[in-house]
């Protein structure tokens, strides 16, 4: 384990590509916790991700940093570098997407997502990346990204579906007003 700092208890490291498989177990601790239906994933989403984040981790193009304590994951964030429409067009030609980031009830307000997120923040700088961009769901989290520095964008969002099935944004809506 390549520790990057210890603090208050808990130590803190980069991830590699062989902590995928914990990266995505606590995606999926951060999905429960929003109220994603499963029905809303694409039925093969598990296996589409895993060779994803495999493919960003080969490209050097995504990065998880985890706070344990006592051995165990207490924490994680990370951050992945997007290259779409129209940020392709305006320099660098790509942005930074913070992700996954989820802090074990547990071991919630010891400020371990602010110190992760400093550390994806820094990653992200490495990499050349002026913006970083993420969805905040709830309020507690917005709160916390806003101490950071993020603020509110222009970005709407419309469900076109005639299904009556949730958008991943009316899911973190939800979810905000409950929080």
């Amino acid at each position: 384990m390549s520790v990057i700092d210890v603090k208050d208890g808990y130590t803190f490291r980069k991830s590699k590509a062989s902590d995928i498989p914990a990266a995505l177990a606590m995606r999926a601790k951060l999905f429960r916790g929003m109220g994603v239906a499963l029905e809303a994933l694409l039925d093969d989403s598990s296996e589409k991700l895993r060779e994803t984040y495999d493919s960003a981790y080969r490209d050097d193009e995504i990065v998880h940093y985890f706070a344990y304590s006592g051995g165990e994951i207490a924490s994680v964030a990370g951050a992945l570098i997007k290259r779409d429409f129209p940020y392709v067009f305006f320099k660098p030609g790509y942005y930074g997407w913070i992700i996954d980031v989820f802090t074990e009830p547990e071991h919630r307000g010891r400020g371990l997502a602010s110190k992760l997120m400093e550390m994806t923040h820094a990653w992200l700088v490495s990499k050349g990346v002026f913006e970083a961009k993420l969805i905040s769901a709830g309020a507690g989290p917005r709160r916390i990204y806003e101490r950071l520095g993020y603020r509110p964008t222009w970005e709407m969002s419309l469900n076109l579906g005639s299904s009556g099935a949730l958008t991943y944004n009316e899911y973190i809506d939800a979810r905000s007003t409950n929080s």
